[in-house]
């Protein structure tokens, strides 16, 4: 049982599931770890995650365990909801258990709002999808109106942006789009 965020919302998750979806819940629940100890579906034990997003993980969840009904429709998630999702599968190393499901996360949305746009470009520079990136990135450049500098307003795109966003850019754009640093 996670107890997820500051609101302590009660998680149920099958630890096996979890642990064959990332190296992270491997370590976190094997037996080195305190969390990994005497896990029992009889009586589970209660494991705070005091620091992630309840609704996110929610999600991540509904998808890892296989209840599809429960994961809420695509077109329904806001791009903060995404980018939400987007960066507790980047903590947990989730990139690959998720890879079918991002690209409907992250299908393209006509959209004039900047900020809109940035956090879809975030949420694919997180779920490590470059293809999804580099359109993101290109949609933001050619459409987005307004200043760029009203991005690094927002905390989840200014946390991750600016380190992560050379290296992807010289990894999934054409030569021709490419900067020199």
């Amino acid at each position: 049982m996670l107890l997820v965020g500051p609101e302590k919302a009660r998680l149920r998750v099958y630890s096996q599931c979890l642990r064959s979806a990332s190296k992270v819940f491997n370590s976190m629940f094997g037996p080195d770890w305190d969390e990994g100890r005497a896990l029992s579906s009889q009586a589970p034990r209660e494991i705070p995650l005091k620091e992630d997003d309840a609704s996110a993980l929610r999600t991540i969840f509904c998808v890892l365990h296989h209840r599809n009904t429960d994961v809420p429709d695509p077109d329904t998630l806001t791009p903060k909801e995404i980018v939400d999702i987007a960066i507790e599968s980047d903590k947990y190393d989730l990139a690959v258990a998720l890879k079918y499901v991002v690209p409907l996360w992250l299908k393209p949305r006509q959209s004039p709002d900047l900020l809109e746009m940035g956090r879809f470009m975030t949420a694919a520079l997180l779920f490590q999808n470059t293809q999804s990136f580099a359109a993101q990135t290109l949609d933001l450049i050619v459409h987005g109106d307004g200043s760029y500098m009203g991005l690094l307003d927002d905390e989840s795109i200014s946390q991750f942006v600016p380190f992560k966003a050379i290296c992807m850019w010289e990894t999934s754009l054409p030569t021709s789009y490419k900067c020199s640093l």
